[in-house]
């Protein structure tokens, strides 16, 4: 009688979930079959979906998908916690890979805010009782408005977007994420390195609000094999860009391409465009980069760093490009004017820069 009853016990709490919350039975999108869904401000989460019957709430949404499904999400203001895209809130579903991904994406020549309150980011993919670190997830065409967020002296809140504890192969396309207290993005070492994520032509400014140095990067990147290219990251209080990790889990093979960069770190300090340390590998290639207090931090225990064909210019008081307690960096085929190279590295391997400041 005691085991039958324990069974009963079990199958409840699975039906239930962890903690009380209802079990999400199977999403709606492998009940029916369908593979575009829709979201709107105006709709309702007890329809199903559909063009003529959108779903009211990002997060219900989201919960229903399953891999080659794409979310619509309508013109409009998108505010509360049931807006955000959070592994630890609800079920965020993966894709299983690029050619069968979930995406979540503005409708065409709609305008999509979301607004998230304070204390909250606008995606965070982590591991969660829901799931397991999300994966091939595309995000498109949709802005991230952190306006909502307190600022404080001690912490800079959450970040815009988030990506931790392993959640890899991501793609953040034509986003724009701006006004944060804190960081734009984070892609943070927590359990794990969260690997093979992409920015692509995303605008990324404004971030860093609370006044002082150093507070507020554009993209603060503690993870490896990622890319960032075609991305536009100006007026954010402190770097653009910073691949760091500080001596925990190496940050390599990051790919850094084609990005203007500018305008960044206007609070004053110790700010570059983008700063690289502690890993291997890493690319710097192709980018703009103007208008900041420095141009390219190549620093410690960075090794096999690669700064080719980027254009410096109007940056300082900040060099334009300095290597410092690095080895093995190759620094060629960039074109420098206004303040320029300064190398204190090891094996630097310099070829064809020109311009004014090509000198070092």
């Amino acid at each position: 009688m005691y085991s039958r009853i324990s069974s009963i016990v079990v199958i409840l709490l699975l039906v239930m979930g962890v903690g009380g919350n209802a079990f999400l039975a199977a999403p709606i999108a492998a009940q029916s079959g369908q593979t575009e869904f829709f979201v709107s401000p105006g709709g309702d989460d007890r329809s199903d979906g559909s063009e003529g019957s959108p779903w009211r709430t990002i997060r219900h949404a989201v919960a229903q998908l399953q891999p080659g499904s794409t979310l619509y999400v309508r013109g409009g203001l998108y505010t509360g916690s049931e807006n955000t895209i959070d592994t630890q809130l609800g079920r965020v579903p993966s894709g299983t890979s690029w050619s069968m991904p979930i995406t979540i994406a503005a409708y065409p020549s709609e305008s999509v805010t979301i607004q998230p309150p304070n204390g909250l980011p606008g995606i965070r993919l982590t591991n969660s009782y829901y799931s397991g670190p999300p994966s091939y997830l595309i995000f498109q065409n949709f802005q991230l408005d952190m306006s909502n967020q307190t600022i404080s002296a001690h912490d800079n809140g959450p970040d815009g977007v988030y990506v931790g504890n392993g959640a890899n192969h991501n793609r953040f396309q034509g986003l724009e994420v701006m006004n944060n207290s804190g960081n734009g993005f984070m892609f943070s070492a927590t359990n794990g390195n969260s690997p093979f994520n992409e920015v692509i032509n995303c605008a990324i400014h404004n971030n860093g609000r609370y006044p002082g140095e150093n507070r507020g990067y554009g993209l603060y990147v503690f993870s490896s094999d990622n890319l960032f290219e075609g991305n536009d990251i100006y007026d954010n209080n402190g770097y653009g860009m910073s691949v760091y990790n500080n001596g925990g889990m190496p940050v390599s093979r990051n790919v850094i391409r084609n990005n203007r960069i500018h305008h960044n770190g206007g609070q004053g300090g110790p700010n570059y465009a983008i700063v690289v340390a502690w890993g291997d590998g890493n690319v710097i290639s192709g980018n703009d980069i103007f208008a900041n207090r420095g141009g390219i931090l190549v620093y410690t225990n960075s090794t096999n760093t690669e700064v080719d064909g980027n254009n410096l210019h109007g940056n300082g008081p900040l060099e334009g490009i300095l290597i410092q307690w690095a080895s093995n960096t190759a620094v060629r085929y960039n074109n420098i004017s206004g303040p320029g190279i300064v190398d204190l590295g090891t094996n630097t391997w310099f070829e064809g820069n020109s311009g004014s400041g090509a000198g070092h």
